[in-house]
């Protein structure tokens, strides 16, 4: 397959993240005003479990999409045939399951469910699984435009009926409004990049033992993936456990602008991964993840330095006095921002090893411990017991990656990626040159 160009797509899924970021918090900020406190905790929570449910059965294969589309590009319409057959039937399973045992699983949830809001609950599962499933395909194909394009058009949607209901529904159901307006915005997007290429028959070639073996790297990633996903909302369940949905949803407004800041490392972390695929050198990969790391410091610093001066006002204006409190709780999430992503960059790069099982381990450690603080923090000291459990385990997983790496480089790994002023220099210099060409070409379509 042709080379991947870095900077290229890091400027275009940047720029685009920064679009989604903005469509997000506009969501965010929507969705807390119509739902209020209460709801907006049940909204947490169930976007909490669902994201557990649908990461199960997909086993991590999303995740191993980039990776085997690179090494196998010829069975990328066999990848393509087991995510729509999957979804289809997960989709008939689970509803049968729900509806059939509903008053199992409101029992054991520990929220009441109807048949609606059931079906839009496994409706959010099933869509999100396939979303993120199409989305992996386009990243291997580094077609990262239409990538990005998908995701705009989820988050687009999500707005527009976001400020529909609030501005024409404010009845009992509002939650379901919000399930039914985020199950619209997956099937727009998933539709889009079913649409925007043209694939062929999917099943004219099928190849259903390339699927399975494909499960061998899969599971590695989903143990992994599990491990992280409960790592970063484990804190959810546990506020929900000892304090109720008031406090879930106030502690969710600082977590979410952490999530936030991650998905640009999600974001360049894909990238990443696809791009140390193909490259052999681990010397060039220090180097490039060097750079990562200066880029994403400089970012985080300049985002919390503007939270911390303008927090208050915003929670205030946009939110209302109710989710004030949130302010104090990211301030206390600000170590974690840090933590969490760089971690997630540098998880990336030990996945485009091969996936090593040292992933696992790391972070099945950090959860084990990031729940023992929670349970041990949040009665003392509640929501803001949670966020100094989450930033320890946060900066404990980056750090504990790092360590990992430099033993098994032979202690080579630091000397490579500590920056030093000429690098600081350089990067400098990259980044104004960079913005430069940026301008330029804008002016020149301008004029044009």
């Amino acid at each position: 397959m042709p080379g991947i160009n870095l900077k290229k797509n890091i400027l275009l899924g940047g720029s685009s993240r920064l679009l989604i970021m903005g469509l997000s918090f506009l969501c965010s900020w929507i969705s807390a005003r119509f739902l209020g406190v209460e709801l907006k905790g049940q909204y947490s929570y169930l976007v909490t479990l669902g994201g557990f449910i649908w990461m199960v059965l997909d086993l991590g294969l999303y995740r191993s999409y980039p990776y085997l589309i690179r090494k196998n590009p010829d069975k990328l319409n066999s990848l393509l045939g087991w995510t729509i057959l999957s979804f289809v039937l997960e989709t008939l399973l689970l509803a049968a399951l729900g509806l059939g045992l509903l008053r199992f699983w409101n029992s054991i949830l520990g929220f009441v469910f109807d048949p609606l809001s059931m079906l839009l609950f496994i409706g959010f599962i099933t869509l999100t699984k396939l979303f993120m499933h199409l989305q992996s395909l386009y990243m291997g194909m580094d077609r990262i435009g239409l990538h990005s394009l998908g995701h705009i058009l989820n988050s687009l949607t999500c707005l527009l009926l976001f400020a529909l209901g609030y501005f024409m529904f404010q009845g009992e159901r509002r939650l379901v409004f919000i399930l039914g307006s985020m199950l619209l915005g997956l099937t727009v997007a998933s539709l889009f990049f079913l649409l925007a290429k043209r694939w062929g028959n999917p099943w004219r070639n099928w190849q259903p033992r390339f699927v399975l073996n494909s499960y061998k790297f899969g599971i590695r990633v989903f143990i992994s993936s599990l491990l992280i996903m409960l790592l970063i909302r484990a804190d959810i369940v546990l506020i929900k456990h000892f304090l109720g949905f008031s406090e879930v949803g106030i502690y969710s407004i600082g977590a979410h602008i952490v999530d936030t800041l991650q998905t640009a490392s999600n974001v360049v972390g894909g990238f990443l991964f696809v791009k140390l695929s193909d490259t052999a050198d681990d010397r060039a990969k220090w180097l490039l993840m060097k750079k990562m790391l200066m880029l994403f410091f400089v970012f985080l610093s300049f985002t919390n330095l503007g939270f911390a001066l303008l927090g208050k006002w915003v929670l205030q204006t946009f939110y209302g006095a109710d989710f004030v409190p949130a302010y104090g709780v990211y301030l206390w999430l600000i170590p974690a921002s840090y933590g969490l992503s760089f971690g997630s960059l540098f998880n990336n790069y030990l996945n485009s090893k091969g996936f090593p099982v040292a992933t696992i381990f790391i972070a099945g450690l950090v959860l084990v411990m990031n729940i023992g603080l929670n349970i041990l923090l949040i009665p003392l000291l509640g929501i803001i017991g949670a966020a100094i459990a989450t930033d320890i385990a946060y900066l404990l997983w980056f750090l504990l990656i790092i360590a990992y790496e430099q033993r098994s480089s032979g202690g080579q790994m630091l000397s490579c990626l500590a920056p030093a002023k000429t690098d600081w220099r350089d990067f400098s210099l990259e980044l104004l040159s960079t913005l430069r060409v940026r301008n330029r070409n804008n002016l020149g379509k301008e004029q044009f």
